[in-house]
């Protein structure tokens, strides 16, 4: 049985699961997905000896929506930030997908002291993320997604086909993808649910100001079935980071790495986290 935990902030209430022991992992997911993108990811993490704590992002199920209305990495980094104090951790390692990946960028920027790592997917860092005409030709859901009541009707139209469509588009190899579609679409059914979703991206949520990489360990990963300017973004980064960082390139699969090649993908986190967390974390045995 699902036990959601509850934390209010000043203009949300926070949903979270709280489970295993160990170094502590806060997994973020993005859009079009849910908390349980991370299902998979989690259950081997916490066999091989860590604590993981999902949070579903603001507006998404089970947490509330937000009092103000944003939805910006600034908002979703101070969400973040709110839950670590209420759970008294002194540093986490923050594993983030897609709008999950942005939030670790900005809290490796705004709070470097409680970063003990971040793993970052999809999305490139801020600092050599490729913007302007070639990332709006690539992926143009960030200019029409952005168009409030207008968005949400075509993210709602024919049973979220938008949704599919993406899904599709966005991994093309992906097989075997319709129930974790359904779960997503699931919970977008409740209408307040599906606008937030498209408010993420409003213009104003939009404006990510370009920082420095990373200054903590990190492990970057993307597919390389992404458009062109995600990858370069993902490889400018490469020389910029230092040991044990390190961008890693899984090939054959698109936006949902984790989810498309999952041993693959825990096979480098698991390797990643063991270099960079001295706390003798177990190894993990038997098959992931």
């Amino acid at each position: 049985m699902v036990e959601w935990v509850k934390h209010s902030t000043e203009h949300v209430g926070l949903s979270y699961l709280d489970e295993g022991h160990g170094p502590t992992i806060v997994a973020l997911h993005g859009f079009p997905d849910t908390w349980r993108t991370w299902d998979r990811a989690s259950a081997v993490l916490i066999r091989a000896g860590y604590r993981v704590v999902h949070m579903a992002l603001r507006g998404y199920a089970p947490s509330g929506i937000p009092a103000d209305r944003r939805y910006d990495v600034d908002a979703l980094a101070h969400d973040v930030l709110s839950l670590i104090d209420h759970l008294g951790l002194e540093e986490v390692v923050i594993l983030g997908h897609d709008w999950g990946a942005s939030t670790a960028y900005e809290l490796a920027r705004r709070a470097p002291e409680r970063m003990r790592a971040i793993v970052a997917m999809a999305v490139p860092p801020p600092a050599t993320a490729i913007g302007g005409w070639r990332e709006r030709m690539a992926r143009p859901h960030n200019l029409y997604l952005a168009l409030g009541p207008l968005a949400d009707w075509w993210l709602r139209l024919n049973d979220f086909a938008e949704v599919r469509r993406l899904d599709r588009l966005w991994s093309p190899s992906w097989e075997g993808n319709e129930k974790h579609v359904g779960t997503v679409i699931d919970d977008l059914r409740f209408r307040e649910r599906s606008r937030a979703s498209v408010d993420f991206y409003r213009r104003s949520h939009m404006n990510r100001s370009p920082t420095g990489l990373p200054s903590m360990p990190s492990l970057l990963i993307y597919g390389s079935v992404e458009p062109k300017v995600r990858r370069d973004g993902f490889e400018a980064a490469r020389d910029g980071l230092t040991a044990p960082s390190r961008v890693v390139r899984i090939e054959g699969v698109g936006h949902w790495p984790h989810l498309e090649a999952p041993d693959a993908v825990l096979e480098e986190i698991l390797d990643f986290l063991g270099a960079c967390i001295a706390n003798g974390v177990p190894e993990l045995s038997g098959d992931l």
